[in-house]
C-alpha cells in the first residue's frame, strides 16, 4: 500500500479519506515526511426554517431599538418646549417685578416731595422707602430665574451659549381636542408601540430557540493533493519521497446534520416564552397607563386654561384698583399704606397671570406628550 498524507482536522476542509500505512513485520519509528494541500467548500442547502427565524428575531429585535428612539425624540422635543414656554414665564415675572419697582420709586419720589412740602406726614415717606427695597429684591430674584430659565433653554436646544432667549410671540394656543379622540391614540403612545414591539421580538426569538434543534442539509465537497515518505509494500515512492503533494483526491456529498437531543434548546425556549407573557403583561399595563396620563393631563390642561380667563380678569382688576388708589394719593385722599396695597394686589396679580400662561402652555405640552403628538 501507499502511505499519503494523514488527515488534518480542520472543519472547513472535509477530507474523509484518510489513506494507507504500509504494512511491515518489523515495526519501527522511522519518521518520514508527509504533506498535503487542500481546498474545501460547504454550501447550506435547506435549513428548514432556522435562518428565516433568526433573520425575523434580529429585525424585530431592531424595531424594538426604533420605537424606543421615537420616544426618546419625543421626551427631547417636550423638554425644549417646556424650557420654551418657562423662559417666556421667567420673562413676564420680570417684567411685572420691574415694572412694580419702577412704580413703587415714582411713588416713593412722590411721598418724599408731599412730605418736604409738609403735605404728608414722615411715614409716608418711610414706608414707600420700605416698598421700594422690597420691589428692588424682587426684581433681583426674578431677574436670576430670568438667567436660570434661559441657561435651561439653552441645554435643552443643546446650543453653544450658556444662555438662550426667546423672540416674537409664542404660538397660539389651539382648541383642546375632544377626551376621547385623545384616548384612542394611547395605541399610538411610544412606550405603548416599544411594549407591542418587545413582545412581537420575544416571540420571534422563542421562535429562534426552537428552530435550533432542526435539521441542517448542505453540500460539501473538497479537492486535495498529498504525498507521504513511508515506503509501500508495493510499488515505488512518488516523485519527492513525500515532500512534494502531487498524489491527487476529491471528495463530494450531501451531508444532513440533526441535533437529537439538545435539551438546553428547549429550555432556553421555555424561558423565551415565559419573558413574552410578561412582555405582554407590561405592555397592557402601559396602555392603561398612557390612557391615564392622556386623560390627567386632558383636564389639567381645561383647568389652566379656565383659571387662566380668572387670572386675565383679576389682573385687570387689579391695575385698575391701583389707578384708583395713586389717582388717590395724589389728590390727598388716599395714603401710602393704601397705595401700597394696590400695589402688591397689581403685583400678585400681574405675577400669577404669568405663571397661568405658563402652565397653561405647559399642560399643552404634557397633554401633547402623553397623546404622542410629534410637534
Amino acid at each position: 500500500m501507499h502511505a499519503p498524507a494523514l488527515r488534518i482536522g480542520v472543519p472547513t476542509v472535509d477530507i474523509p479519506r484518510v489513506g494507507g500505512t504500509a504494512i511491515n513485520n518489523r515495526p519501527h519509528f522511522d519518521p518520514y515526511p508527509t504533506t498535503m494541500i487542500a481546498v474545501g467548500a460547504r454550501q447550506q442547502l435547506f435549513d428548514f426554517g432556522r435562518v428565516a427565524a433568526e433573520s425575523a428575531a434580529a429585525t424585530l429585535a431592531a424595531e424594538v431599538e426604533q420605537s424606543r428612539a421615537g420616544g426618546a425624540a419625543l421626551d427631547v422635543d417636550f423638554f425644549v418646549e417646556q424650557a420654551y414656554y418657562a423662559v417666556l414665564a421667567a420673562a413676564a415675572v420680570e417684567a411685572a417685578s420691574r415694572g412694580a419697582h419702577e412704580r413703587a420709586v415714582a411713588h416713593r419720589d412722590l411721598a418724599k416731595a408731599n412730605v418736604r412740602a409738609g403735605l404728608r406726614p414722615p411715614i409716608e415717606s418711610t414706608r414707600a422707602e420700605a416698598d421700594v427695597a422690597r420691589y428692588e429684591a424682587g426684581l433681583t430674584r426674578s431677574r436670576g430665574a430670568l438667567h436660570v430659565a434661559r441657561a435651561v433653554f439653552a441645554a435643552a436646544a443643546a446650543v453653544d451659549d450658556t444662555e438662550l432667549g426667546t423672540a416674537g410671540d409664542p404660538p397660539a394656543a389651539r382648541t383642546l381636542p375632544a377626551l376621547t379622540e385623545l384616548v384612542r391614540r394611547a395605541e399610538a403612545s411610544p412606550l405603548v408601540r416599544e411594549g407591542h414591539a418587545r413582545v412581537l421580538a420575544q416571540r420571534a426569538e422563542t421562535r429562534r430557540l426552537e428552530a435550533q434543534t432542526r435539521p441542517t442539509l448542505y453540500a460539501t465537497g473538497s479537492i486535495n493533493g498529498r504525498a507521504g515518505g513511508s515506503p509501500p509494500n508495493g510499488g515505488s515512492l512518488p516523485p519527492g519521497n513525500g515532500w512534494a503533494p502531487i498524489v491527487p483526491n476529491y471528495d463530494v456529498g450531501v451531508v444532513l446534520a440533526w441535533p437529537l437531543v439538545e435539551p438546553t434548546w428547549d429550555r432556553r425556549a421555555d424561558a423565551s416564552r415565559q419573558r413574552e407573557h410578561a412582555a405582554e403583561s407590561d405592555t397592557a399595563f402601559a396602555l392603561r397607563e398612557a390612557r391615564a396620563a392622556i386623560t390627567t393631563a386632558w383636564h389639567e390642561a381645561e383647568i389652566a386654561s379656565l383659571t387662566l380667563d380668572a387670572l386675565e380678569r383679576s389682573a385687570e382688576a387689579a391695575k385698575a384698583n391701583y389707578d384708583q388708589a395713586e389717582r388717590r394719593f395724589e389728590v390727598g385722599l388716599g395714603t401710602s399704606t393704601e397705595v401700597a396695597d394696590a400695589q402688591a394686589l397689581r403685583t400678585e396679580a400681574d405675577i400669577q397671570l404669568a405663571i397661568g400662561r405658563f402652565q397653561k402652555a405647559r399642560t399643552r405640552v404634557i397633554l401633547a406628550r402623553a397623546a404622542a403628538e410629534v410637534r
